[in-house]
C-alpha cells in the first residue's frame, strides 16, 4: 500500500469513527465529557501516522474541553443556587400567612374590628385627593378626604363606620380614588389591604412566589405587593 493510499485509509477510518460517535451523541441530544474524551481518544488512535495530530492542536482541544466542562459545572451551580434561593423566599413568604398586604385592587373585605387600609399613587401634586366608598352592590356610601397632596404615595384608612358612627356589616366594599387638578377630577391607582391565606410556588418558567388572598379570591405575585401591614 502506497503512502497516499495509507493516508486515505486512515483519514476514511477516522471519519467513520467520528461519524459513528457523532450519531451516538445526537441520540442523547448533548455532548458530555465522556463523549468528548471518547472522540478525542478515537481521533488519536486512528490518526494518520504520517501526519499525527499537532501538539498545539491537541492542547487546544483539551483547553476547549476544560472550558466546556467548567461552563457545565457553573450552570449546575447557578441552577442549584436558584433552587435554594427560591426555597428560602417561599419560606420567608410563608410568614405572611394571616397578615394583610396591599395590592392593586378596587375592592377589599371589611372584617369586624379591623379597618381597611390603602395607598394611592400620585404622579402629580393635587389640590384635593379623596377616596369614594361603595357597597359590594355599588351603592355610594361616602368619601374619605385626604386633602391637598404632593406627588408620591398617600395612605388612608377606612374604619367601616357610617356618618352616625355605626359600623357597616362585614363583607366586600368597593373603593375609587380621585385626584383634582385645575378643577378636573381624574381617577388614580389604588392599593387596598387583602388578607393572605396561603403561599404557593408558581410552576411556570419564572417560578414566582404567589400569595393567595381571601379578599380577591385569587393569587398575586409577591413582587406585586405594595405594602405589608
Amino acid at each position: 500500500m502506497s503512502s497516499i493510499e495509507k493516508t486515505d485509509f486512515y483519514q476514511n477510518l477516522q471519519v467513520q469513527n467520528q461519524q459513528r460517535d457523532a450519531e451516538k451523541t445526537s441520540q442523547s441530544g448533548e455532548l458530555g465529557k465522556d463523549d468528548f474524551m471518547r472522540l478525542l481518544i478515537a481521533q488519536l488512535e486512528h490518526q494518520d501516522p504520517l501526519e499525527p495530530t499537532d501538539n498545539g492542536e491537541f492542547i487546544a482541544q483539551m483547553a476547549q474541553f476544560s472550558s466546556l466542562e467548567g461552563i457545565s459545572n457553573l450552570n449546575s451551580t447557578v441552577e442549584q443556587f436558584g433552587t435554594n434561593l427560591q426555597s428560602t423566599q417561599a419560606l420567608q413568604a410563608s410568614t405572611l400567612v394571616g397578615r394583610s398586604v396591599q395590592v392593586l385592587s378596587d375592592w377589599s373585605e371589611l372584617q369586624e374590628g379591623k379597618p381597611i387600609t390603602g395607598t394611592i399613587d400620585l404622579n402629580n401634586s393635587s389640590s384635593d385627593v379623596y377616596v369614594a366608598v361603595y357597597s359590594g352592590e355599588g351603592e355610594y356610601l361616602g368619601d374619605i378626604s385626604l386633602g391637598q397632596r404632593e406627588a408620591g404615595e398617600a395612605s388612608f384608612e377606612w374604619n367601616g363606620l357610617d356618618t352616625d358612627g355605626e359600623p357597616f356589616p362585614p363583607g366586600a366594599y368597593q373603593f375609587r380614588a380621585f385626584s383634582s387638578q385645575n378643577g378636573q377630577h381624574e381617577g388614580v391607582e389604588i392599593y387596598l389591604s387583602q388578607n393572605v391565606t396561603s403561599v404557593s410556588l408558581n410552576s411556570g418558567a419564572r417560578g414566582e412566589i404567589m400569595l393567595n388572598l381571601s379578599g380577591l379570591r385569587q393569587s398575586v405575585s409577591l413582587a406585586d405587593v405594595k405594602v405589608i401591614n
